[in-house]
């Protein structure tokens, strides 16, 4: 999403004029606000606001104070490489692991992201329901152990693994949600 677009969504969602929004942007450089033709011209993209504004907009519109940086630097790029970036990095707030990492206030092991750079973790990463059944799966674990079973259904060939889905179809299971 584009900065002004973002602010001007947020700005509506939080039921403000800009005039209202104006009058709460109140920063060190700014202790009377700012004027609502201002926050016109950031709803036009006519204008981009200094970090200090954007943090304040972020602040007053409880927005993520790292989308709305990305995104006003994203709008600032002279070149459309430089908005790439920006578009790239903005995606990345997306993901749950950078979320993790970003939020983490212990240093990335090295041995970690060679575990995350591997297409097939980074797709676990992605299938929510994968996800869900591996967090039910550790909770149980102290009681059954579920690594072992994967391993043996690693190990099945296509027969065996038939022959378990045929068994296990007759005790009716259902999923748990």
């Amino acid at each position: 999403m584009q900065f002004a677009e973002m602010i001007k969504e947020a700005r509506k969602q939080a039921d403000l004029s800009q005039q209202g929004l104006a009058e709460q942007l109140v920063t060190a450089r700014r202790p009377k606000g700012v004027w609502a033709t201002y926050i016109g011209q950031i709803e036009k993209g006519e204008k981009v606001p200094s970090d200090e504004v954007c943090l304040k907009l972020a602040e007053v519109l409880e927005l993520d104070s790292n989308r709305v940086l990305i995104a006003a630097y994203e709008a600032k790029a002279s070149s459309e490489e430089g908005r790439a970036l920006y578009g790239k990095m903005m995606r990345s707030l997306s993901d749950p692991v950078v979320n993790k990492l970003l939020s983490s206030e212990e240093p990335l092991d090295p041995a970690l992201l060679g575990i995350l750079s591997k297409p097939e973790i980074l797709a676990l990463l992605g299938d929510q329901p994968w996800l869900e059944a591996v967090a039910r799966a550790r909770k149980k674990q102290k009681e059954r152990d579920v690594l072992r079973l994967l391993a043996l259904v690693e190990a099945m060939d296509d027969k065996q693994w038939d022959m378990i889905m045929g068994i296990i179809g007759t005790w009716n299971l259902e999923p748990p949600r």
